[in-house]
Parts: C-alpha cells; sequence; structure tokens
C-alpha cells in the first residue's frame, strides 16, 4: 500500500490552463520547478510549486504567463522505488531480500521472476512490489522450478495483479500473442533474434527447427524478406504461431509447420541456406536432423548451455565435422545462468 502524500507549504506559480505547458518548460529550462512536489489543479488554472531561489527571474514570468506568485500546500511526490530489493527494504527480513533476484522478464504486460526456495510466504509482496517498481506491469507470475520438458514450459504461480498467462509482446517492430502457460517465450533474446535477421539475405530460405509462437522466424522474415519454414511440435505454440504470422503480415514469407523437426522438414522437401536451432538444453541431438535440411554451403545457428566457449566451439567442430560435412564454428556467449553455467550462440558454416 503507498504511504499517503505528505504536504509541504511554499510559493506557487499560478498560471491558466492555457499557458500551463510553457510555463513548465520554461520554469524546468530556469531549474525553477520543484519536482519533488505535485502540480496543483484549481479550476482553470494550475500552480506550479517553485524552488526558493530565482526571485528575479519570477518577476518577468507574471506577465509573460498571465501568472500570480501564490502560497499553497503542495503534495510531495513518492519516488518510485528502482528495484524490488529497494520496495521491500523495510518489509522483508534482510535473508530473504538476499535471496531474491536482481533481475526478471517482462513479457507484454506480465512480469516473470523466478522464485528462489524459502520466500514462499512472501510471495504476494513481491509480485505487489514488481507491481510499483513497472507500473505497467498488470501481473506477475512466479516460475517456480526450471524449465522443463520437449515443449519447454514453466510451472507458473501467480503472485499479482490480474489473473492470466496471456499477453502482447512487442519487440522490434513485431508483434506476438503469448501464452506463458503452453508456449515457451523469452524476451531475452530480443537482440539475438534481430541479429540473426540481420544476416539473412532477401532470397534465402530459412529453417527454424523450434519457432515456438514466432519470434525468431516472424523477426527474420519481417526485417529480411527471407523465406522461413517454422516447425512447431506443440500445438497450443503452433496455433500462437499462426495467428502472429497473421498479426505481422507475414503469411507469405513464413510458412507454419506443424510437428516434429527431425522429420517434418524433410517431409515437406525443405532445403535451407540457414538454420535455427534454439533448443538449448539438448541441441547435439538434433545437430544430425539440421544437417540433413541443408544446401550445399550454409549456416546453423546452434543454441545451448556450456561452461567454456573455446571448449564448446571445438566439440561442436567434431560432432558436425564426424557427419562428414567441412565446418567452422564461431561460438559467442549470450548470457551468464550461473557461475559454471552460460548460454551460448554458435554460428557453424558448413560445406556439404
Amino acid at each position: 500500500m503507498h504511504e499517503r502524500d505528505r504536504a509541504r507549504r511554499g510559493r506557487g506559480l499560478s498560471v491558466p490552463k492555457k499557458n500551463a505547458e510553457k510555463a513548465i518548460e520554461f520554469l524546468k529550462a530556469s531549474g525553477l520547478l520543484d519536482t519533488a512536489l505535485a502540480i496543483i489543479k484549481d479550476g482553470e488554472r494550475v500552480v506550479l510549486p517553485l524552488r526558493s531561489e530565482g526571485a528575479k527571474i519570477l518577476e518577468t514570468l507574471l506577465s509573460i504567463f498571465e501568472a500570480d506568485l501564490v502560497e499553497a500546500e503542495f503534495a510531495e511526490k513518492q519516488r518510485r522505488p528502482r528495484s524490488i530489493r529497494e520496495a521491500l527494504s523495510t518489509t522483508l527480513p534482510q535473508a530473504i531480500l538476499e535471496k531474491l533476484p536482481s533481475s526478471y522478464d517482462i513479457v507484454g504486460d506480465i512480469a516473470l521472476i523466478h522464485l528462489p526456495r524459502g520466500v514462499e510466504q512472501y510471495m504476494s509482496l513481491i509480485g505487489e512490489a514488481i507491481m510499483r517498481v513497472n507500473p505497467s506491469v498488470k501481473v506477475v507470475l512466479g516460475e517456480a522450478g526450471v524449465v522443463e520438458g520437449v515443449f519447454r514450459l514453466r510451472r507458473l504461480v501467480h503472485l499479482a495483479g490480474q489473473r492470466r498467462t496471456t499477453t502482447t509482446h512487442r519487440e522490434n517492430g513485431c508483434v506476438f500473442q503469448v501464452d506463458l502457460s503452453k508456449s515457451y517465450f523469452s524476451p531475452r533474446l530480443s537482440g539475438e533474434r534481430m541479429r540473426i535477421a540481420a544476416l539473412a539475405g532477401r532470397g534465402e530460405t530459412v529453417a527454424d527447427m523450434f519457432a515456438g509462437v514466432g519470434p525468431f522466424s516472424i523477426t527474420i522474415a519481417k526485417h529480411s524478406g527471407a523465406k522461413v519454414y517454422a516447425a512447431e511440435l506443440n500445438p497450443d505454440a503452433y496455433s500462437l504461431l499462426v495467428k502472429n504470422i497473421e498479426l505481422n503480415k507475414v503469411r507469405g514469407l513464413v510458412r507454419p509447420l506443424h510437428g516434429d523437426c527431425k522429420t517434418v522438414f524433410l517431409q515437406n522437401q525443405v532445403r535451407a541456406d540457414r538454420v535455427v536451432m534454439n533448443y538449448p538444453s539438448d541441441p547435439y541431438s538434433f545437430l544430425e536432423s539440421a544437417t540433413k535440411i541443408l544446401k550445399d554451403e550454409a549456416t546453423m545457428h546452434v543454441y545451448g548451455f556450456a561452461e567454456e566457449a573455446e571448449a564448446w566451439r571445438r566439440d561442436l567442430e567434431m560432432r558436425v565435422s564426424s557427419l562428414g560435412l567441412a565446418c567452422r564454428a564461431d561460438v559467442r556467449v549470450l548470457r551468464e545462468v550461473s557461475p559454471r553455467r552460460r548460454l551460448m550462440v554458435a554460428d557453424i558454416a558448413v560445406c556439404v
């Protein structure tokens, strides 16, 4: 619950509403507006809170803005906390504050935070704190446990706000309908999706092996003009993929394929210049399937978890070479998941 705003008496500049915007701009530029206090609306006039200095400058404003100097009771603005730890600093024990994650994901108007053990009794307070820090957030969900299963689903717990798991997420000029309880989606790869889109060329054929609701496929198609085949096994995610293709007006560029990526591309006789393999928990199981749909010269973008980039690069090159292909891999670290676990991407140039 928000504390009641405190009041402070001070000088104000009373101006007609029609002149308020220009007066505010002038006071800000002159350093005379007291931004810690709230502006008062008084009928057809507004009262702008003033700092104590600058009396001579103020005298010139009275005629310019049809203004009067008045005394008023201004409410002090409540400063929004900058983090959930700050928001809860006087509410939760220090031991619990230290357990709280320093970051969380925001998908559309839903905040998604990983819940460490031992904070169960404080879940609603944590949710409310996130909404105080981010007023645009309407739902807060807790992620209990790890992403698991073939469909990479999270076990979600409602913490605060509206009771729903659906939202509309916007990034990179694209819009995505998402249901976090039925499909996997990570906003943290927004920049990576644009990087791949920048590498793809008009006229290319791209195979997205784990399309989900379409963030890679649609971003690539919309920004590069490449033809994308988007495979998805999860029926709920596939349904959203089809909707998102329509929403983003890329029906002529993105073809959704419902089925197992190990077979569905071959069944549709897809030959790709570029393959996106965003399945970091088990990329090795799909390397052979990816190589079967490559053109003579192609690129694979393989995502995975590893401790050390150079060791992972050598391992990937060895595994692709064992399939009878010449290759060269370039690995980059995307983010640190834990002290000994990093999310990486390997751009593998392959000659079939």
